[in-house]
């Protein structure tokens, strides 16, 4: 509680002083208060306290479209919704159809593209603004040292997510000599230019290496989980050698990652992702937002998907490639668990429910599955109360939440879909009003099979095997890793189920070069998939620009420096 009361002073703080470019205009806005950039920094403190104001962007509602939220609501609208595994009401309905089917992302009046556009350039402009004074700040040494590495981490944070959504894929970039996204190293928002990813990737790779440097030199360490460190930079470090296929780098950057952290157990990773768990490295630090949070809109008994009778949900392709023992299977909704749920006493009549029944339409009434009401309904509170007895830290051993799964599907009306598999399971308990529930920025976990991919790709497939070992011997009983493509297809997989709904999926798929597809939903054939027909939907390779972000007609409205023809959209807009 201490720690949420002084998270919210310090953010309450930085905001007051530094949150100049949060408006969807960022290249436009004006201060909100007198204070001026440089006294904003002019000591250590304060420029600490600009920092906080930066993790707070990162986990606030802004305005940059409907309930944007930050890291969470940028990995979610664009990893999650145009990925394949995920197929969530909220995806196709709330942020539209069109977002969904990819139909909006080369539009450059988009508005979707416009926030993620605009939140990478907020997270750039203010480590800007750190950057352009605290070696002058009032302060120790070890101080200007641990702020300094600080700005930095961000600054390369803010561009590999503009690199992962805006740039070419690497395979499509002539080795990085494509133009990229627009690089400001200054603050204030005089004109820039775009410029290749590889200028763009040189300075990530060397703003990271100084920060590197000045967290050790510095000896601090972080008070709060939304603040980057040491481990956070050698993170960011992987992701950004994953863009440019620098696998050495990636491999030693993923290895010094997540050096200090463990692989979770199965039970802690069952717990449902609600709390931190002990592998995570970068989280939320105040999760009391409300009706934004990730928990009110994707958690099994956040007040969205309770009372709307809706939440997200795994594609059943996806969910068929793992192995019947993983024990990430159990992290969802699916026929397989009818016999589990059926041994719960007061659910015994649910043993009669087939997987064609599972997957029939009419089963649902009224477009809406409640927990309360009988066949599915009930085997959907059966699957709540199944899922608490697998997950013991959740805290809701003794209860039952109010809750609504979404367990049919209908041919054209996502509101009332059959899709079966809903959520991990953090969709089971999460605190707070609304259901409020840590997510996880970056976990150690992911930098493992990072790790194991690079090495792969390096052609170390001793090391890849026993990488990968480390990890499934614990989720897959008896894993014995196979040899050849079969293990690159089984690192990719694993990735896929181990950080399920975590933010990575669309852009795994993108740097991977592989198509995409959602089958749709065929009535009374139980091998077919389970998006309704309008939403399934197929995607080559070099659709949409080569599955690029447009960059919003703001940026050249507002920044003369910014020369749309360089960018090789197919409508050259």
């Amino acid at each position: 509680m201490k720690k949420t009361i002084l998270y919210r002073g310090l953010a309450v703080t930085a905001a007051a002083v530094m949150m100049t470019s949060c408006s969807s205009d960022y290249l436009q806005t004006e201060p909100i208060t007198d204070i001026s950039d440089s006294q904003a920094v002019a000591t250590t403190q304060a420029a600490q306290m600009s920092i906080y104001g930066i993790g707070r962007i990162m986990n606030t509602q802004n305005d940059m479209g409907r309930s944007h939220t930050g890291e969470t609501s940028c990995l979610y609208w664009i990893n999650e919704a145009l990925g394949p595994d995920n197929n969530s009401y909220f995806f196709m309905t709330e942020m539209g159809g069109s977002w969904y089917r990819w139909e909006s992302m080369d539009n450059q009046d988009s508005s979707l593209c416009k926030s993620m556009w605009d939140y990478c350039y907020t997270i750039i402009s203010r480590a800007n603004t750190v950057l352009s004074t605290i070696d002058a700040a009032e302060g120790t040494d070890a101080e200007r040292s641990w702020v300094k590495a600080q700005a930095l981490t961000l600054r390369a944070h803010g561009y590999i997510h503009a690199l992962q959504w805006f740039g070419y894929r690497w395979q499509d970039s002539n080795n990085g000599e494509k133009y990229g996204v627009v690089l400001r190293t200054e603050s204030g928002s005089a004109p820039a230019p775009v410029v290749s990813m590889n200028d763009v990737l040189k300075q990530v790779y060397e703003d990271l290496d100084s920060a590197i440097g000045l967290y050790q030199q510095s000896g601090k360490s972080r008070k709060y989980e939304f603040e980057p460190d040491l481990n956070i930079a050698y993170g960011l470090y992987a992701r950004a050698a994953l863009i440019k296929q620098d696998w050495k780098t990636a491999r030693t950057m993923s290895a010094n990652a997540r050096r200090d952290y463990p692989v979770i157990a199965n039970e802690e990773y069952m717990s449902g992702f609600i709390y931190n768990t002990s592998d995570y490295m970068w989280t939320n630090g105040d999760n009391d937002i409300y009706y934004s949070s990730f928990g009110c809109w994707f958690s099994c008994n956040g007040s969205y998907c309770a009372n709307w009778g809706a939440g997200m949900n795994a594609n059943i392709d996806f969910l068929r490639q793992l192995d019947p023992n993983d024990i990430r299977l159990k992290c969802f909704f699916s026929p397989d668990k009818v016999d589990d749920i059926a041994a719960i006493p007061g659910y015994e009549d649910v043993a009669s429910i087939t997987e064609a029944d599972f997957w029939n339409p009419e089963n649902v009434v009224a477009g809406t599955m409640d927990c309360n009401w009988g066949g599915l309904g009930k085997m959907a509170e059966g699957f709540v109360k199944y899922a608490v007895a697998n997950n013991p830290n959740s805290g809701y051993a003794n209860t039952m939440p109010y809750c609504r799964v979404i367990s049919g599907v209908a041919e054209t009306t996502p509101s009332v879909m059959n899709l079966g598999s809903p959520v991990k399971m953090w969709s089971v308990g999460v605190n707070g009003t609304y259901g409020d529930s840590f997510f996880p920025w970056m976990r150690a976990t992911e930098f493992l099979l990072t790790e194991a991919e690079a090495a792969y790709m390096d052609g170390d497939i001793a090391s890849a095997k026993s990488i990968i070992t480390e990890l499934n011997s614990i989720r897959i009983p008896g894993y014995v890793a196979p040899d050849g493509e079969a293990l690159l297809e089984d690192i990719r997989l694993s990735r896929r189920a181990e950080l399920w709904g975590e933010g990575h999926c669309w852009y795994d798929f993108k740097r991977w070069n592989l198509p995409i597809e959602e089958r749709k939903w065929v009535a009374n054939d139980p091998t077919s998939g389970n998006t309704p027909a309008n939403f399934a939907r197929a995607h080559a390779v070099n659709d949409r620009n080569g599955w690029r972000l447009m960059i919003p007609r703001a940026e050249s409205d507002f920044n003369s420096g910014f020369d749309r023809t360089l960018m090789g959209y197919a409508d050259n807009d």
